[in-house]
């Protein structure tokens, strides 16, 4: 095993197998730079993200922490019928991984997620990494596919009142969806809700978010007056 990663166990939320997997070591995640959507870029593609989701090698049940922890037999049930019935062992997923290999990871998550209805936020943040690792690639249509579906589904959790277990403040759902509506080409819903953010309740506790998302605001009102 090479020195930047480690080892642990984990256990399938679906058929309570037990399996190893990889984690890199904090120490060799150097981060070169972030955009503004907070995708970090890794020296030496060490990079945490490519790790953040567990596939279970013997039912294919692709999760991350966030998946809720016990699932309903009729949503293991549905879950057998479309993934694990036409699945065989394959452990490549627990091996260090490329980014080919984390884009699998992430697409087996996704169908997961959609498989068990999981939280909006959690189908949104896989779907935001998607766009990113495309970005790495410097594939843009894919990319916008895939920050399309993450705008939609922290739009949608923003809006049903789906935000909670979410790891982090509300603003920066709000400051997400206007910067993702911004890269997709959405300047209207950019505007709207880049201003949520400099007009929030808690916006003295988050400062560094707010001013990002005033210089984002205008930079969108320039980039519109020029055209």
């Amino acid at each position: 095993m090479v020195a930047s990663l480690y080892s642990i166990k984990v256990n399938c939320l679906n058929c309570n197998n037990q399996f190893d997997t990889l984690k890199p070591r904090s120490k060799f995640c150097i981060v070169l730079n972030k955009d503004t959507d907070f995708c970090n870029h890794y020296k030496d593609y060490i990079n945490p993200y490519f790790y953040e989701v567990y596939v279970c090698p013997q039912c294919g049940f692709a999760f991350t922490e966030s998946f809720t922890e016990k699932l309903k037999e009729d949503v293991k049930r549905e879950f057998y019928e479309k993934v694990a019935s036409k699945w065989y062992k394959r452990y490549q997923y627990s091996f260090a991984r490329s980014l080919g290999t984390a884009i699998e990871a992430y697409k087996l998550a996704l169908l997961t997620a959609n498989i068990v209805k999981e939280k909006d936020w959690v189908i949104a943040g896989l779907a935001l990494r998607l766009g990113w690792f495309y970005r790495y690639r410097k594939n843009l249509e894919d990319e916008i596919k895939f920050l399309t579906i993450a705008r939609d589904y922290y739009l949608k959790a923003y809006n049903e009142d789906g935000l909670r277990g979410y790891e982090n403040p509300e603003i920066t759902v709000l400051y997400l969806i206007g910067e993702l509506s911004a890269r997709i080409g959405d300047n209207q819903t950019a505007l709207k809700f880049l201003a949520k953010v400099t007009e929030h309740e808690s916006r003295e506790f988050h400062k560094a978010i707010v001013n990002q998302a005033r210089d984002r605001w205008y930079s969108i009102k320039e980039l519109k007056r020029a055209k």
